[in-house]
C-alpha cells in the first residue's frame, strides 16, 4: 500500500468517525427532546396514534436527512482532497484511485449512493411540503415514495457498482 493510499484511508476513517459521532449526537438529542424518535415505551404509544396526531415518520426522516447531509459533506471534503492528488502528479492520482476498485470501497460508494438519493429526494419532498403547504398525510405519502425510490434506485445502482468485483 502506498503512502497516498494509506493517507486517504486514514482520512476516510476520520470521516467515518466524525459521521458516527454526529449520529450519536443526533440520537442523544432525540432522546433528550420530548417526542424524539428514540426507542422507548413512549414511542410505542406515539405509534398508536392516528397519523394526524403524530409526525413520527417525518421526525425519523428529519434525523436521517441530517445524518446523510453530514455524511455527504464528509465525502465531499475527501473527494476534493482525492481529486487534488492529480495536481501532485497523475501517477499519484492513479495510485490513489486503485483503492476505488476494491470491494470495501465499492460498498462505501454504494452507501454513499443511498445517502445522496435519500438526501436529495427528501430535500425535494421538504420543498414540496413547504411550498405546497401540504398536510401531514400527503407529507407522509411523499416520504413513503421517497423511501421507495431511494431503495429501488439505490439497489439498481449498487448492482452496477458492485458488478466488477462480484463477477
Amino acid at each position: 500500500m502506498s503512502a497516498i493510499q494509506l493517507a486517504f484511508l486514514l482520512a476516510l476513517t476520520g470521516t467515518f468517525a466524525a459521521v458516527t459521532w454526529f449520529a450519536v449526537v443526533v440520537v442523544r438529542g432525540a432522546a433528550r427532546s420530548d417526542g424524539g424518535a428514540h426507542p422507548s415505551w413512549a414511542l410505542v404509544r406515539r405509534l398508536g396514534r392516528s397519523p394526524d396526531e403524530r409526525a413520527e415518520l417525518n421526525r425519523w426522516a428529519f434525523y436521517l436527512h441530517r445524518l446523510t447531509g453530514m455524511a455527504i459533506f464528509g465525502f465531499l471534503c475527501l473527494h476534493i482532497v482525492d481529486v487534488s492528488a492529480y495536481t501532485v502528479s497523475p501517477s499519484t492520482y492513479d495510485d490513489l484511485h486503485e483503492l476505488y476498485g476494491t470491494a470495501p470501497m465499492r460498498l462505501f460508494e454504494s452507501s454513499l449512493l443511498f445517502a445522496i438519493l435519500f438526501h436529495t429526494l427528501n430535500g425535494l419532498r421538504i420543498l414540496a411540503v413547504d411550498v405546497g403547504d401540504l398536510g401531514q398525510v400527503p407529507a407522509q405519502r411523499l416520504l413513503v415514495g421517497v423511501v421507495a425510490v431511494t431503495v429501488l434506485a439505490g439497489a439498481a445502482g449498487t448492482a452496477l457498482i458492485m458488478a466488477p468485483v462480484l463477477t
